[in-house]
């Protein structure tokens, strides 16, 4: 069975990974291409031998040649099957599947925006009924889906999953001398570098957390549009020497090791990969309580709830667990038991594979 899979490009993002995670994992009987609308990425290198991987080699995301060679290929090829995630390529799956109406087009939500620009928003409105299928990796993305104009008949959850072992490894002694990062509990988030992550109310919260626990140590993982002015907010609000700014990592199970505490004070999102990385590793998490945060992580059972943009309550929820161990220890324990029973890579997989099979009967009938 062919399967292809569309993005934008195979950077590191929630999506991308969750892309990456479900073609490795897919069964023997399907045939899965991955198309990137631009060429390369950072997770280029990570796609597995035995996927083929084809480019449009678009200029920008406008790129109208581009787009007419997707829409010739996809008409010549005609695959069992399309999927995409994230908005360009929803839109152009969309659009593209009207050229091969036996191909079944599925489109994605990976995130329940909260100032959705009017453009994005008339686009997903004129295009949502050339989807066959929209999956989200979150109930709140459902129902936003839905109020959009989707068909709720045609809506599925499908929650991201990890291969949870991944996440049961130690950092070697050195590990933490080697990253340059001084002796003190560390409290650590991973995430892209873009404003909605909260990454500016961490920085506003960390003086007060440094007052309390001086030796503390923030670090940041990831990279994006948002890196420099973060630095110079770390350097604003006079706690430079503490924060340490990583970029982006291939060691993420290595250096949860390393967090006493996860922060993730994201203003909005769907289901977040990292989060749901951080329960793996038996971290206590402070999170806000926006869509799929809120479907990962039950308040005061395996971590807290702070409000959205509140760098107050996010810096006192932080030295609650810095200051109390055992409620830290207790609430991490329960975010790993239940990252290994809900979340698994394998019940990922087999949702994705069995709508599939669901889709494609339909089709048959």
């Amino acid at each position: 069975m062919t399967v292809w899979f569309l993005i934008g490009r195979l950077d590191v993002g929630g999506a991308e990974r969750t892309l990456l995670d479900l073609v490795s994992g897919l069964g023997e009987r399907f045939d899965p291409t991955i198309w990137t609308i631009e060429s390369g990425g950072p997770l280029a290198d990570e796609v597995p031998s035995d996927v083929s991987v084809r480019s449009l080699d678009a200029g920008s995301k406008f790129d109208a040649p581009a787009v007419a060679k997707f829409v010739r290929t996809l008409r010549r090829e005609r695959p069992a099957l399309l999927q995409s995630f994230l908005f360009f390529d929803n839109t152009l799956a969309r659009l593209a599947g009207l050229t091969s109406r036996e191909t079944v087009v599925i489109t994605g939500v990976r995130a329940v925006p909260n100032d959705r620009p009017r453009h994005r928003m008339l686009v997903d409105r004129l295009t949502m009924p050339l989807s066959d299928a929209v999956v989200s990796n979150s109930a709140a993305g459902a129902e936003w889906v839905v109020d959009q104009g989707a068909s709720a008949a045609r809506v599925s959850v499908i929650r991201n999953g990890r291969d949870t072992s991944r996440y049961d490894q130690m950092a070697p002694d050195s590990y933490r001398e080697r990253l340059g990062i001084p002796p003190g509990p560390i409290v650590g988030t991973i995430g892209r570098l873009i404003e909605r992550k909260g990454h500016h109310d961490l920085l506003d919260a960390w003086p007060t957390i440094r007052a309390t626990h001086d030796d503390a140590q923030l670090v940041v993982v990831g990279d994006g549009p948002e890196r420099e002015a973060l630095h110079r907010h770390a350097q604003r609000v006079g706690c430079r020497d503490s924060v340490h700014f990583l970029g982006r990592r291939d060691d993420v199970p290595l250096l949860l090791d390393l967090f006493d505490v996860f922060a993730f004070p994201s203003h909005f999102e769907g289901l977040p990969g990292a989060l749901l990385e951080a329960m793996c590793a038996g971290l206590p998490i402070v999170t806000t309580p926006v869509d799929g945060c809120s479907e990962l992580v039950l308040d005061g059972e395996h971590g807290t709830h702070v409000p959205v943009s509140a760098p107050d309550a996010l810096a006192n929820a932080i030295v609650e667990y810095l200051s109390g161990p055992d409620i830290a220890r207790t609430h991490g324990r329960a975010a790993k038991r239940r990252a290994n029973a809900d979340f698994s890579l394998e019940a990922m997989v087999d949702a994705f594979e069995s709508l599939y099979d669901e889709l494609l009967a339909e089709e048959r009938t």
